[in-house]
């Protein structure tokens, strides 16, 4: 019984967490543009009032931040945690950690060309595996990417091979790639934004580990 209550709460910090994350991504952008224009217009003292609530606000963030840390340490299951603060994605079981693989963060910030643009984020909170990609599968990259990276849009915006091999899609539409050898990612110096690039050498290590539906913790 204790276990099933204990499984039972689990899944609705999880559930919680999860919303509480959706809710920040989408309104993220806008509050920074919302934020700017009303300070503007602020005195003084209710510029120091309102930097007190978000800072509130901020340490209530990171506080949930951290309990998914420890939540997906209390996951018996197999699971991967990616670290955007430390730059690392992990396999880990509980607090067993299988592989470390060192992780490039795709930046946040807003693409596309005005007025359709949209405010790409640092992805954060839990997700699950929804495809595992193979060498053949034709995976479709945004038209901004092509636009970011200075690039005409093709008609075309889907080939194998132009997320590496063996990357991985979560839900909410993080990308998990390795530097490929063709398309508008096979630049070294180029991270999608918003995904996570990893060693084609360790995601391969990884890979027979992975199955859709597996957990994705980010924080």
């Amino acid at each position: 019984m204790r276990v099933r209550r204990r499984s039972l709460l689990l899944v609705l910090l999880l559930l919680a967490i999860g919303l509480f994350d959706g809710f920040l991504l989408l309104r993220r952008a806008r509050y920074r543009e919302e934020s700017t224009r009303l300070r503007a217009g602020m005195s003084t003292l209710e510029r120091t009032r309102a930097d007190a609530i978000v800072s509130a606000q901020a340490d209530r963030a990171e506080l949930m931040l951290e309990l998914m840390r420890r939540q997906a340490e209390g996951d018996d299951a197999l699971h991967l945690a990616v670290s955007t603060d430390s730059a690392y994605l992990a396999l880990d079981r509980g607090a067993a950690r299988l592989r470390e693989i060192k992780a490039l963060i795709g930046p946040e910030r807003r693409v596309g060309l005005a007025p359709d643009t949209v405010h790409v984020v640092i992805p954060r909170g839990v997700r699950a595996v929804q495809r595992l990609l193979t060498t053949s599968d034709r995976y479709e990259l945004p038209a901004w990417v092509w636009i970011d990276r200075g690039l005409p849009v093709p008609a075309v915006r889907a080939d194998s091979g132009w997320v590496g091999r063996g990357a991985i899609v979560t839900s909410g539409g993080t990308l998990i790639y390795a530097l490929p050898a063709s398309g508008p990612l096979a630049d070294s110096t180029y991270v999608m934004p918003g995904s996570i690039r990893v060693p084609a050498v360790d995601l391969a290590a990884i890979r027979e580990n992975l199955s859709p539906g597996m957990r994705v913790y980010f924080f």
